[in-house]
């Protein structure tokens, strides 16, 4: 008798593992980069550095289980790491702090539940999934508002949390998702705050056949809407599109972004700052291997709200900057790939964009205002 009880506790034991499973995937990502400031104004430090830069490196838990009836329980740990220093982990790279969700899956869609990219950097070029630098990336000047820190990001410099996602099923090739969120940049609010913030996206992405084509649109409000708070505000509206002629991929992504904001004083004027943005990424199969390259221009701001029309077009004024990069992806075996990249970023006098990821994961500290910044990058990944 004992011994058909162990059977059949091994047997419901098999059949449970039969219907779930947990997937180990990620990829190690990082180079040498030479980068080059210049052209800074007085007081600006320009010069060299030679630095070991991550691209972005993480590994990912994932699973998902059938319930029955078409519905299945989905989840994801997805946690960066970094193949130089780890960045002073386990504070710069948490455990979860990639894409983490957990979510059901069936036949009328995907509800998700955790932290997600959300609108961050729709369309842009694929240096992120290439051995090439992630600093020759167009999201540089897509996902910024003249700058490159948290405050000029547009969708908190990449993934949002506390969102509520929902994504369409498949339709003849069209996809719809709708994310919220009850607070994009952290923590919950306390109990009683006036009209606590949230963010909302929606897009509708369309492929089939040599056409990928999007659109997105991002609404944020700052989390304490009390009188006399700081606010931070956002609206962005991105529209991408590529075509495959089969000698080459042509895309052309399109982004307007707008910060709102005052400065907490009770009956202080809104500010806004209004970026337009444009980039053109090519890539040209070439053999075993891959040629990239990428024109991005983001135009001077628009700005209002500071005064008077002086004030309004000094904040304006050479606020513009273009960055342009190529480089050479090169297959080694189908997970690992070995690539060069050289990316020139060019800022105008009041303009203060960085190479994207420069700081954070290239080991360099970001562009004064107006201050040019160039790297070359040869590096490896491996996809696992």
């Amino acid at each position: 008798m004992k011994k058909s009880l162990v059977a059949l506790a091994a047997f419901a034991a098999v059949g449970a593992f039969a219907q779930s499973s947990v997937t180990l995937s990620g990829n190690i990502k990082g180079g040498v980069a030479h980068t080059k400031y210049s052209n800074g104004g007085i007081g600006t430090v320009n010069g060299n550095s030679m630095s070991v830069a991550d691209g972005s490196s993480r590994f990912i838990i994932g699973g998902t289980e059938d319930l029955g009836g078409g519905l299945r329980a989905i989840f994801q740990i997805d946690t960066r790491v970094r193949v130089d220093d780890n960045g002073g982990a386990p504070t710069n790279s948490p455990l979860a702090g990639g894409n983490t969700f957990v979510g059901l899956r069936s036949g009328m869609g995907t509800l998700q539940l955790g932290k997600l990219d959300t609108h961050y950097c729709l369309g842009a070029d694929q240096h992120g999934s290439r051995s090439t630098a992630l600093q020759a990336s167009s999201c540089a000047l897509l996902g910024f508002v003249n700058g490159s820190t948290a405050a000029t990001a547009i969708a908190n410099t990449s993934r949002s949390v506390n969102i509520i996602r929902y994504t369409t099923p498949m339709f003849s090739g069209f996809q719809g998702q709708v994310n919220y969120s009850t607070n994009f940049q952290g923590p919950e609010g306390a109990p009683g705050d006036a009209s606590k913030g949230r963010a909302m996206q929606a897009g509708l992405n369309y492929a089939n056949g040599p056409l990928k084509t999007g659109v997105s649109f991002w609404d944020a409000k700052s989390e304490n809407r009390s009188v006399g708070a700081v606010r931070g505000d956002q609206q962005a509206g991105t529209a991408f599109i590529d075509w495959n002629f089969g000698m080459a991929t042509v895309g052309l992504t399109y982004d307007q972004s707008e910060l709102e904001g005052n400065s907490g004083v009770p009956g202080a004027a809104t500010t806004e700052l209004k970026r337009r943005a444009w980039s053109i990424p090519v890539t040209v199969p070439l053999g075993a291997g891959t040629f990239l390259l990428t024109y991005t221009k983001a135009r001077d701001l628009r700005a209002s709200g500071f005064g008077t029309p002086a004030l309004d077009a000094a904040q304006s004024a050479n606020t513009g900057a273009t960055l342009w990069s190529v480089g050479y992806d090169y297959a080694l075996s189908k997970r690992t790939s070995m690539g060069v990249s050289y990316a020139r970023l060019n800022n105008n006098a009041n303009a203060n964009y960085a190479l994207y990821t420069q700081a954070a994961l290239n080991g360099t500290p970001a562009n004064a205002r107006g201050q040019d910044a160039s790297q070359l990058y040869f590096g490896v990944r491996h996809a696992f």
